[in-house]
């Protein structure tokens, strides 16, 4: 039997989350037609140790088929990532973080689609959770809205909440040695895609809690505006929405910079702002080509006084 799904799942420091996550596969994708593969990222604290034991410990139950893959030394989760993207045998590519859960209808909902081989990216939703893991029923019922390339900009950049046709992401991936890869990632996929499916319905739990990437706020969190720059610039010439990408552009570039605000301590936000500032002069030089909404270049505009005054306060 050929492999239908391949979810990728890199595990670094989180082996108190790992039996839930486990648990939730086994509830949401328990089928041969699924393959999970695991990327220990060299990790210190024994994630990986627990779950392997627990994988041999739920054997019997364990319908899925999985990879175990270590890496030497500690690369970051894209290059986990593209290391699992390597080796995934699936017709369609997924991903989950290890300290998240999947839904009881992940299989049920996506299963058709999948085996229909028909789409390009298949979107979901995605629900909020800290401690308790949001009670989860049986339910075939698919709500099917309406899809486009400007899906990543509108709907948000997690890759973990759409699975990609292994085909499209061909030469495709993360980019290393930075955070936020999911928003080039994602931008590029949807560029290449010709048919894409969204539902409403929520397939994953995401799971917030401090000290995680995206909770942090330091000087790093200019990569977001910086991943976004670079895929949007790749794309946006050969695209029929170059007006809306543009228009994108002016909401991340005011987005991001307005939330430099909230980094504490003093020099890692001016560092912040001198990062940002070049950043939103490339975001005004997308807008002069490509846009035309005022609105737009007022918001680059307000970035940029941001940042002239980030630096000095």
């Amino acid at each position: 039997m050929s492999i239908k799904l391949s979810l990728i799942c890199p595990i670094y420091k989180v082996k108190d989350f790992i039996p839930c996550l486990i648990d939730s596969l086994i509830l949401g994708i328990n089928v041969a037609d699924v393959e999970v593969i695991f990327v220990d990222d060299c990790c210190p604290l024994g994630s990986m140790e627990v779950c392997c034991d627990y994988l041999i410990k739920h054997s019997k139950h364990i319908k899925f088929h999985y990879q175990l893959i270590k890496h030497d030394k500690n690369a970051g989760q894209a290059e986990a990532r593209n290391t699992a993207l390597a080796l995934a045998c699936g017709h369609y590519i997924g991903f989950i973080d290890s300290d998240d859960v999947i839904s009881v209808n992940y299989w049920l909902l996506l299963e058709n689609d999948i085996k229909s081989n028909f789409y390009d990216i298949i979107e979901f939703g995605y629900r909020e959770f800290k401690d308790t893991v949001p009670e989860d029923k049986f339910n075939l019922e698919k709500i099917l809205i309406n899809s486009s390339p400007l899906n990543p900009y509108r709907t948000g950049f997690f890759i973990w909440t759409r699975v990609f046709k292994k085909n499209l992401l061909n030469n495709l991936r993360f980019p290393v040695g930075v955070i936020f890869e999911d928003i080039y990632f994602s931008i590029l996929a949807y560029s290449k895609a010709k048919i894409t499916k969204r539902y409403t319905n929520k397939l994953v739990y995401y799971r917030k809690r401090e000290g995680s990437t995206t909770s942090i706020r330091t000087s790093k969190y200019s990569f977001l505006l910086r991943n976004l720059i670079d895929s949007t610039s790749m794309i946006i010439i050969n695209s029929r929405y170059k007006k809306e990408l543009a228009l994108e552009v002016s909401k991340y570039s005011l987005l991001v910079t307005s939330k430099g605000i909230k980094i504490r301590d003093k020099l890692d936000r001016r560092r912040f702002y001198h990062l940002c500032a070049p950043m939103n002069r490339e975001c005004l030089s997308i807008f002069n080509k490509f846009g035309s909404n005022y609105f737009g270049l007022i918001r680059i505009r307000l970035a940029i006084i941001i940042c002239f005054f980030g630096k000095i306060i």
